[in-house]
């Protein structure tokens, strides 16, 4: 391996600098996760303890290995089977709606992030205080005080998730 991203890292690397360097910033938390348990029982290098890292020249070493360049291409195949439904199902949950909101708190939600004026439930369509201290419980909006009520980070980030979630869902 030549001018590439393992070649930068420093001697002993983190799995964060490795996962970067390998398979990009975007899908470093997922390598770590999930790959990394599987490459080790494969002989990937493990975190030597004394200087808190994965030593690259092993790493580079390993994956010559992997790709068969050490012992030619007729062996370029990796052991055992690949599992690679866990790449899909990390991102798959990634995007998976938390709060269990149906279809009616979800409308109020989606309001109430683009009304932040409308913060008591009679500015709110279908909204009623029954339904508000359901969305509290739930943790996607927070109560004000005198019957006034906000969305939470959490609330907004679900609606983040729904969007992403049924967007995936009809994605081709």
């Amino acid at each position: 391996m030549g001018n590439d991203l393992l070649s930068q890292l420093p001697l002993f690397a983190t799995d964060q600098e490795l996962a970067i360097a390998i398979v990009g910033k975007e899908r470093a938390a997922m390598w770590r996760k999930v790959v990394i348990p599987q490459l080790e029982k494969k002989g990937f290098p493990r975190i030597d303890p004394l200087h808190d890292g994965r030593p690259v020249p092993l790493v580079k070493k390993f994956y010559d290995g992997y790709f068969g360049i050490t012992a030619g291409f007729s062996v370029a195949a990796p052991d055992g089977k690949e599992n690679l439904g866990l790449w899909k199902s990390w991102r798959r949950d990634k995007y998976r709606p938390q709060l269990s909101l149906d279809a009616r708190l979800q409308k109020i939600l989606r309001f109430m992030v683009d009304h932040p004026e409308c913060t008591a439930p009679d500015a709110i369509p279908d909204a009623g205080p029954v339904t508000m201290e359901r969305l509290v419980a739930k943790g996607a909006i927070r109560s004000l005080g005198d019957g006034e009520y906000a969305p939470t980070d959490e609330g907004i980030a679900e609606l983040e998730r729904l969007k992403n979630w049924y967007s995936r869902a009809q994605a081709p």
